[in-house]
């Protein structure tokens, strides 16, 4: 059975109404081709078993401080292929957004029709996201911001704008820096650690804050992150992340998914914490939505927004 992303379901996601898709990201659905097809039973047995059998196997690698190492090797692989290939903003890719398998989709699995769909979901996601919530701040920070990929867009979006990234990783850094340089982007990158955040950096009055696939590194180790959030006042800030207290363990799909969460350390308690601040009136939470959609083991890409105590957008 085939079926097809379109407009309406989009809006489903993103929990939002199909008038607040923006005109850029109507022209990116329509051209792309985010057909797939359901998968058989045995299809579906052999996905659940690989799952599995990946999970139990002893090999995953655990989110944590011990693995800033692994973070810098992945970054500095991207960094050495950015200089080789000319300064190909295609090199900025992270490897773990892998093309040509399954996905997760509304709780089951399906097999896209276009090897890059995943990556092209990705795209729809933060263009939406930055044009709904980034249009009136200056500067944006993005926090464990890697290879650089969001700010390349973020920056092509909004060139006026000054797009900070900002990483553990010295790779990461000296890319986002190199990006900014080579592609004339106003873009810098800096240093920071997310276990140990260093309050001597600056966030500016009107600045807004995001993370994308960043805190799930944390664990549960995110208090400290957030307490830096909260004394630094950004006017915004956006999580884009794994949300396992969103899943169901009731649904197989689900449970798989919170098993692969908890093997691999990521983000946990999170929700629960925003939900502490916001009934200290530390924060306001304005949005927690759960995106149906992942890769082969979890959803990855749900979305939080708050503003800190007092603040307005």
């Amino acid at each position: 059975m085939i079926g097809e992303l379109v407009l309406d379901d989009f809006a489903r996601l993103f929990g939002t109404s199909v008038d607040d898709i923006d005109l850029e990201c109507r022209k990116f659905i329509r051209k792309t081709n985010f057909k797939y097809s359901k998968l058989s039973a045995t299809e579906r047995d052999k996905t659940i078993l690989a799952i599995l059998s990946k999970i139990d196997s002893g090999q995953l690698t655990l989110a944590g401080k011990e693995g800033k190492d692994r973070w810098e090797k992945g970054w500095s692989e991207n960094l050495r292929n950015f200089v080789e290939k000319d300064y190909d903003l295609d090199e900025l890719i992270p490897k773990y957004v892998k093309p040509n398998q399954v996905i997760r989709l509304m709780r089951d699995y399906v097999m896209p029709k276009d090897g890059n769909f995943e990556l092209f979901f990705f795209t729809v996601l933060r263009i939406w996201l930055f044009n709904k919530y980034l249009k009136a701040f200056d500067p944006i920070y993005e926090f464990a911001c890697g290879p650089g990929y969001n700010l390349a867009l973020l920056a092509k979006m909004y060139p006026d704008k000054e797009i900070c990234g900002l990483d553990w990783s010295e790779a990461a850094v000296k890319l986002v820096n190199l990006i900014g340089k080579k592609h004339k982007m106003n873009i810098t990158g800096h240093a920071f650690d997310m276990f140990a955040p260093n309050y001597e950096v600056c966030i500016e009055k009107n600045a807004a804050v995001i993370t994308i696939g960043g805190l799930e590194q944390l664990g549960k180790d995110h208090k400290q992150f957030m307490q830096f959030l909260i004394k630094k006042k950004p006017k915004l800030c956006i999580h884009v992340e794994p949300l396992y207290e969103l899943y169901d363990e009731s649904n197989l799909v689900d449970y798989l998914a919170m098993k692969f969460h908890k093997q691999r350390n990521y983000l946990m308690e999170f929700l629960p914490y925003l939900k502490e601040l916001e009934r200290k009136n530390h924060i306001r939470i304005l949005k927690t939505q759960r995106m149906y959609f992942g890769s082969l083991f979890h959803d990855g890409w749900s979305l939080t927004v708050w503003v800190p105590a007092g603040g307005t957008v």
